[in-house]
């Protein structure tokens, strides 16, 4: 069947201060890129900027690089492809976002595809499979989304790269399928179809309505409610700021606990590292000049050891950076 062809609408169709299903995986904390809180900031800032108000983000925003660019280039062609490869018309142009009935969630889908009715199962010699089900019957126009990586193939994709995401959309545009294009270091092709996850959607509807409550909370009375920190980068980007005048905090049982496992932990890894260098430096006296060794057990090689040369690295000057919160905690215990 044909491929409807259709110059794509280049623009943002969603509103940043609402949830949107994008941005679903970081907000379920399946991000590598992004937080729970880092999405609750770029909301009320995108709303504070909307109302004409300074935002309370001192960061500078984050940018997207080529790979990024590469997805946004080649979104048509790999929509394309997989139209063609499932028989499907697929419409390319979509203007206008998706929005749920009752949840403050919206969607911008990268295109339609047009199902005929068929029951299709997996099927991996042409690259499709079908998601958390033996079968799938496409039955009426369904979610197409196309994805790009240089990760290696999956037989299931990853849920931040595409299942989440329409599962959100599934659940705005009442769609019955989706199906996720994913190009894999742009050699092959994989199509993974699906149907809506109850389970899923109603764990992303709950997680809206708490982020909805998040930014009501923020547009009444200009409290922020962060999401409890996922690590310790999370942390400093939470709480970017140090207030001079306040006085210490006294920790509760569980932070104090807290506290004295990490002075334990922190001298395990100053002995372990001693260990590491210590054990190094044996093996690096045995092989001398010699880039390669074998240790050995019972007269069998169980180990293959490499000493080689460090690459050359040019000069080069760090840049100056502003003070920003650490990272890291500095603890030092009272005897």
């Amino acid at each position: 069947m044909s491929v409807v062809e259709a110059k794509k609408y280049v623009g943002k169709l969603t509103d940043d201060w609402v949830m949107s299903c994008s941005r679903l995986p970081a907000l379920m904390g399946l991000s590598g890129f992004s937080s729970p809180s880092d999405e609750l900031r770029k909301s009320i800032d995108a709303w504070l900027v909307s109302k004409g108000r300074e935002p309370i983000s001192i960061d500078t925003p984050a940018t997207y690089g080529e790979a990024a660019s590469w997805g946004n280039e080649i979104e048509g062609l790999i929509l394309r492809r997989m139209a063609g490869r499932l028989e499907l018309r697929c419409q390319l142009e979509v203007t206008e976002r998706v929005e749920h009935a009752e949840l403050p969630l919206q969607g911008s889908l990268d295109g339609i595809l047009f199902g005929d009715g068929r029951t299709v199962t997996s099927d991996p010699s042409r690259g499709i499979y079908v998601v958390g089900a033996e079968s799938i019957t496409l039955d009426g126009p369904g979610v197409a989304e196309a994805k790009l990586t240089s990760s290696a193939p999956l037989a299931e994709p990853a849920l931040y790269r595409g299942p989440i995401q329409c599962q959100g959309l599934m659940m705005c545009g009442g769609y019955r399928w989706a199906a996720i294009g994913t190009l894999y270091r742009g050699t092959e092709l994989r199509i993974y179809l699906l149907a809506p996850d109850p389970v899923m959607q109603e764990k992303i509807a709950a997680d809206v309505l708490d982020f909805q409550r998040r930014m009501d909370l923020f547009k009444r009375d200009g409290v922020t409610d962060w999401y409890p920190a996922l690590n310790a980068n999370d942390a400093s980007g939470i709480f970017a700021k140090v207030e001079p005048d306040l006085p210490p905090v006294t920790l509760n049982d569980d932070d104090s606990s807290a506290v004295r496992e990490l002075i334990e932990v922190k001298r395990t890894i100053r002995e372990l590292t001693k260990l590491v260098d210590t054990l190094e430096a044996q093996v690096m006296d045995a092989l001398g000049l010699h880039s390669t060794g074998y240790a050995v057990a019972d007269g069998k090689v169980v180990a293959e050891v490499q000493w080689g040369l460090a690459p050359a690295r040019k000069e080069y000057v760090v840049p100056a950076r502003k003070a920003s919160r650490a990272k890291s905690l500095k603890i030092k215990e009272v005897v």
